[in-house]
């Protein structure tokens, strides 16, 4: 095996590891734009810290929150004019929130109109957020 066969195999033993890491207890969440309830409800798909989707809910809680959008992701949906997964909400996942509702905001993102999560009212960039609660359609976040 060559030197760089040996960095290659390195790497790629790695880079799961520091993405376990990083990851670890946290989820990421996005909405899934092909599932519904029978209802007709949208359903956010939960992805573990293995990187495998591991339930779809219609609302959930996450503390600690780091909020996500890839730009070759949001770059390819400005060019073939088609959604794909590229913006996710990573965090903890936790039972509930019991914060008050006026010291939230509500956010949203939208490729066509933003690069990151906004603040609906203001449109100003958010990156992260204390607590994030997710019902619906709605996002709420705790700054």
């Amino acid at each position: 095996m060559t030197h760089s066969q040996k960095l290659m195999s390195q790497a790629a033993t790695t880079e799961p590891i520091l993405r376990n890491r990083i990851m670890k207890n946290h989820v990421q969440v996005y909405r899934n734009i092909n599932k519904t309830l029978p209802t007709g409800v949208h359903v956010y798909s939960v992805r573990g810290d293995d990187g495998l989707v591991k339930k779809h809910v219609e609302s959930i809680y996450l503390k600690d929150c780091k909020l996500r959008v890839g730009e070759k992701g949001r770059a390819r949906v400005l060019a073939e004019k088609r959604k794909n997964v590229h913006a996710y909400i990573q965090g903890k996942e936790t039972e509930g929130w019991m914060g008050q509702w006026a010291a939230s905001v509500e956010i949203t993102y939208n490729p066509y109109k933003y690069d990151s999560f906004v603040v609906m009212e203001t449109g100003e960039p958010i990156h992260e957020a204390h607590t994030v609660m997710i019902v619906g359609k709605r996002i709420h976040a705790w700054l």
